[in-house]
């Protein structure tokens, strides 16, 4: 009865799309509804929140069943980490599951780590600063974040990559940059994601009337690369550019062709 009402209430907070919502920003803010698939894919868990309380629910995915649900208090969602409406905020191995506030919006951030099975609560965080999800390591030690540098609400902010050690519960002193071009500024949207087993995440961003790049960032060893893309005048299709990831090349097709490869150790791109 309680998991009725609150879902009721909830429901009738958010609307009918209670799936992807804008973040406004570099980061593209949270899920709400579609939620993300857990090892080893039987079932999901989603997220919904009425602003004062977050539910939680594990979903069979053939059955629409709901297995198990929890109740958090705030407001918390499943981060998206692509304006295509790709989520993350669990760790490959499948021991965490990580919620966030609404990314860039308040002073400081907060962020809750759950067992994405029994939606135990593992660790609980708050960030004095803005702050978005980016990433996590493979095993959900280490979690790397967005932070907000310019206006809040500006899409085209400068900003910075972070890295949050759950183990020391501290941000690690200084941004993750590419060291080729330390003092490069972080600006783009992120259009699209694919990780590796070993802890690499591949993001297309778009820098409207600049060329896309690709931001690699290796979530074991807390460092990241800065790739150009060759292409001009690229805003209105580079949100359509698939990735995947062929032993030691990374592909990116458009319309089922393959338009560029990137050589994942030499970071060359051909196209």
């Amino acid at each position: 009865m309680r998991r009725a009402l609150a879902l009721a209430a909830i429901l009738g907070s958010v609307g009918a799309g209670v799936a992807a919502a804008d973040g406004g920003g570099p980061a593209p803010g949270l899920d709400y509804g579609n939620g993300i698939v857990v090892p080893p894919g039987l079932w999901r868990d989603v997220a919904l929140s009425d602003g004062r309380t977050t539910l939680l629910e594990s979903i069979v995915i053939d059955t629409g069943r709901v297995e198990r649900t929890s109740f958090l208090k705030g407001s918390l969602g499943i981060p998206l980490v692509s304006y295509s409406g790709q989520t993350g905020g669990l760790a490959r191995d499948g021991s965490r599951l990580v919620l966030a506030s609404w990314p860039g919006a308040q002073a400081a951030t907060r962020f809750v780590a759950v067992d994405p099975v029994d939606f135990r609560v593992q660790e609980r965080v708050k960030l004095r600063g803005r702050f978005a999800f980016d990433a996590l390591s493979p095993n959900g030690s280490v979690m790397y974040l967005i932070q907000y540098l310019g206006n809040p609400g500006a899409v085209a902010q400068t900003y910075a990559v972070r890295a949050f050690d759950w183990r020391t519960r501290k941000l690690v002193p200084g941004a993750v940059v590419d060291r080729r071009e330390p003092d490069e500024k972080m600006t783009g949207l992120p259009m699209r994601r694919v990780g590796t087993p070993t802890g690499w995440a591949y993001t297309v961003y778009q820098r409207p009337g600049k060329r896309p790049f690709v931001h690699a960032l290796d979530t074991v060893h807390r460092r990241a690369f800065c790739i150009d893309l060759p292409w001009r005048n690229s805003d209105t299709w580079i949100p359509r550019v698939k990735m995947r990831v062929r032993g030691d090349m990374l592909e990116l097709r458009r319309d089922g062709h393959t338009i560029a490869r990137m050589d994942r150790k030499t970071l060359k791109v051909e196209s």
